[in-house]
């Protein structure tokens, strides 16, 4: 057992990845189902192999995430396909806000969660509150299979409805909340981002045009089409991109009370504004 960590950690070490040491444990777990083998014992064959090609799937740059089908999102846990953006703690914070938001919301509410991923905010908001109902759209036909898989093993088919949509395409009627974790990084930045997640997640939900503000100047001047008079906008943001979101949207003579929130590390990462 400790040749075959010590391997393993050389190799993840090799390979640019931080904390190898701990990162070799939990492959081993993972390649235990589970399990955390005492270091005194051996391993069979079939567990030894597993925990091989773990290991070598990690040095490739595949997010531990998707090795292990997985990860933790607030106090619940999702499902994680490959091409399907893995929320990130900066989304636990715009869903946090979301959720605050929500929470001053009038009876039975409507919310849209605009470019959905795993279903990660639009199950947060109805968990945190069950008359709301929300939709939550996505283009990507793999992330609508993920986000079905999660909203029905969380049992909220009867809250949530996934759906089909280029951004508001699809979407009727109003709402008395959107919030949306769009594309913001820049292509020039993207190409620069770690290969585990340029390689293996989708470029089309990381990728926000040349300054990464094409689809965030999209919802801004589309969302207050689709929210109710005093309905609330929410968006995560790259930091440094607040100042221009807060121009635009006071631009569209629109939207109100527009402000910049700051997320735990101190950048500003996320956009409040409600409609007219």
């Amino acid at each position: 057992m400790a040749s075959l960590l010590e391997w393993a950690c050389q190799e993840l070490a090799a390979h640019g990845i931080p904390n190898p040491a701990r990162e070799a444990r939990a492959l081993l777990t993972l390649a235990c189902f589970g399990d955390r083998p005492a270091p005194s014992s051996r391993l069979s064959p079939f567990l030894r192999s597993r925990f091989r090609r773990l290991v070598e799937a990690r040095c490739r740059g595949v997010p531990f995430p998707l090795l292990e089908g997985r990860t933790g999102f607030l106090d619940f846990e999702l499902k994680v396909w490959p091409g399907v953006l893995i929320p990130r703690p900066e989304t636990e914070g715009l869903a946090e806000l979301a959720i605050e938001l929500a929470r001053r919301l009038p009876p039975s509410p409507r919310a849209l969660d605009l470019g959905t991923g795993t279903g990660a905010l639009a199950i947060a908001l109805a968990r945190a509150r069950p008359d709301l109902t929300v939709l939550a759209v996505d283009v990507d036909r793999r992330a609508l299979a993920c986000a079905r898989w999660n909203v029905a093993s969380l049992g909220l088919e009867g809250q949530v409805e996934v759906r089909r949509s280029h951004w508001f395409s699809q979407v009727p009627g109003r709402f008395h909340l959107i919030a949306s974790n769009p594309p913001y990084v820049a292509r020039e930045e993207f190409f620069s981002l770690p290969s585990e997640v340029r390689c293996f997640e989708a470029r089309r939900a990381l990728d926000g045009g040349e300054k990464g503000l094409e689809a965030l100047k999209l919802i801004l001047r589309e969302a207050p089409d689709h929210l109710h008079p005093g309905g609330w906008l929410l968006l995560e943001l790259a930091p440094g991109q607040g100042g221009k979101v807060i121009r635009f949207a006071q631009a569209t003579r629109r939207l109100v009370e527009t402000r910049v929130v700051h997320d735990l590390a101190g950048k500003e990462r996320y956009f409040i504004g409600r409609c007219r």
